[in-house]
């Protein structure tokens, strides 16, 4: 008789068994967190000083300023256009005493308006200091309106730092105001086209190499392309300013010449508007 075993199947329970391979190890969890929380601190620690240093360390704050360029009025004018900028708040907390947060170009734009200097350059020195560089414009004339006296640059524009002298009257060009229109600008500019200025400037530049025509002053007034010279002992001459500066000048120089002679200062008026044909009052 042959006997019968049933082979029972045991199923195997490989959660009980320790399967850890022992040629690696497992990392602890508590090591892992706790360096990332040091390296968030240490970030956050960074970032804090860094703000410091940039912002609010007194590494950066304002201490000198140097003005160069000025002959007209005080560097201490400048100066104290710039201590006001730097209690300018910036990003509402901070002032403008940091030099990293100061403003150059505002500052600039402000100090142009109010002094009307041709140019203006604010330079940051590491690490205390601001360097203002500063172009004056140069005088060309003195305009007149009324009673004042301004000087001008070549371009038109009033300067008002200073009073002009009576000695200087007599060595620059005088363009007085006879129009009843206020020429002066909001912006001190004189309310004159470019090329009637140019003209002007020209002219007294050639009527310079004519000693015998000693100037007194140029005036403007309502009339339509004219300008009027002011002769001293002489004449008022009418030029066009449309025309040839040289044309009208030399024509001016031949009536004098040749048909005024002596009697220049008995003429009220010579007109050299109309081309060829000269008027003489």
């Amino acid at each position: 008789m042959k006997r019968t075993y049933r082979v029972k199947k045991i199923k195997k329970d490989y959660q009980r068994k320790n399967l850890q391979n022992p040629f690696f190890q497992s990392r602890k969890k508590g090591s892992c967190s706790r360096l990332l929380k040091w390296l968030i601190w240490l970030g956050i620690i960074c970032l804090i000083f860094l703000f410091w240093l940039f912002l609010a360390s007194p590494w950066w704050r304002l201490q000198t300023i140097r003005v160069e360029g000025l002959t007209r009025i005080t560097n201490s004018e400048i100066e104290n256009l710039i201590w006001q900028q730097t209690r300018v708040r910036k990003m509402l907390v901070f002032n403008q005493a940091n030099l990293l947060l100061f403003d150059r170009e505002e500052t600039s734009q402000k100090i142009i308006d109010q002094y009307n200097f041709a140019n203006l350059e604010i330079r940051k020195k590491i690490f205390h200091t601001l360097e203002i560089i500063i172009h004056e414009r140069p005088y060309a004339f003195i305009f007149q309106q009324g009673s004042d006296f301004f000087y001008a640059s070549a371009d038109g524009y009033i300067i008002r730092e200073s009073v002009v002298s009576e000695e200087d009257k007599t060595k620059y060009l005088i363009l007085e105001n006879k129009d009843q229109a206020d020429y002066l600008g909001g912006d001190n500019k004189i309310n004159i086209k470019d090329d009637y200025l140019r003209f002007i400037l020209d002219l007294h530049n050639y009527l310079g190499t004519f000693p015998d025509l000693p100037l007194e002053k140029f005036i403007i007034d309502q009339e339509f392309n004219t300008i009027k010279v002011d002769l001293r002992d002489g004449p008022l001459v009418y030029f066009n300013t449309k025309g040839d500066i040289q044309e009208q000048v030399n024509r001016l120089v031949l009536v004098k010449r040749e048909k005024i002679k002596d009697n220049f200062n008995r003429i009220n008026y010579i007109d050299l508007r109309y081309g060829d044909r000269v008027f003489i009052n």
